[in-house]
């Protein structure tokens, strides 16, 4: 193995190793704190090194944190295509952003799919047709590639996709996560791109990797605590927040 390769993924390993032990075992918090600044401040010096760059802040809260149980809420697709042939067109003086997220509301209302977890993610409009994305938000957490896209033409719903997880309940047993900081380091070492990256964004969610999925018998999953880095303009990697 090349000397220079081993020698980064060695010191990747003893920070990311600092780094979750003083996550976890913070006994004097005064110097743990200022253990863990200097950390990160070694941290990204070694991100930037590798062409890995930060915009803004790192996020600096992370705690013990359970699993998720989660079940695959399905709609019947005879309902939802009957729903569709039903509908009352909005009028055209009506058709506007506000008048169709209304609209939108009670369709999914009368679907049986809307509840409090259901939040506008995105709104797109060109022409005669708007793209409604709505995401999943349980308790404050994200809960990733779970989703529903609606697609509005001439004042009705002319489709909906729909991937839908329905939290069931939290686990008892709270883990420790990595810190961001950790997160980064496992993305600089799969790191594949030759030119450089800029960290756009990095929040934890839930996530249930679809490489997991095993088909429409699958009635309910464990979606885990995860980071999700957003960078180069929307790209996504996921990294598992606990440690193994």
């Amino acid at each position: 193995m090349d000397w220079t390769k081993s020698k980064t993924i060695l010191i990747v390993a003893l920070l990311i190793t600092n780094l979750f032990l003083l996550a976890t075992y913070q006994i004097f918090p005064g110097e743990a704190a200022g253990d863990e600044e200097l950390l990160e401040t070694e941290t990204i010096a070694l991100l930037e090194a590798k062409n890995i760059f930060i915009k803004g802040e790192l996020p600096s809260k992370h705690s013990n944190m359970p699993v998720l149980t989660v079940t695959y809420d399905r709609l019947d697709s005879d309902v939802l295509e009957d729903l569709i042939e039903n509908q009352v067109p909005l009028p055209v003086n009506y058709r506007n952003r506000e008048s169709n997220l209304q609209m939108l509301e009670d369709f999914l209302k009368n679907c049986g799919v809307w509840s409090d977890r259901v939040h506008l993610g995105g709104y797109e409009s060109e022409e005669n047709r708007t793209t409604v994305t709505y995401r999943n938000i349980h308790q404050g957490f994200l809960i990733e590639d779970s989703y529903i896209v609606c697609v509005i033409e001439n004042g009705k719903v002319t489709s909906m996709d729909r991937y839908w997880l329905e939290p069931v309940a939290f686990g008892r047993t709270k883990l420790a996560t990595m810190s961001a900081s950790a997160a980064l380091l496992f993305l600089m070492t799969e790191k594949h791109e030759k030119g450089a990256i800029l960290v756009e964004d990095m929040q934890m969610v839930y996530w249930l990797d679809q490489r997991d999925y095993s088909g429409e018998d699958t009635i309910s999953d464990t979606a885990f605590p995860t980071w999700k880095i957003t960078y180069n303009g929307g790209q996504v990697k996921h990294v598992p927040a606990f440690s193994e």
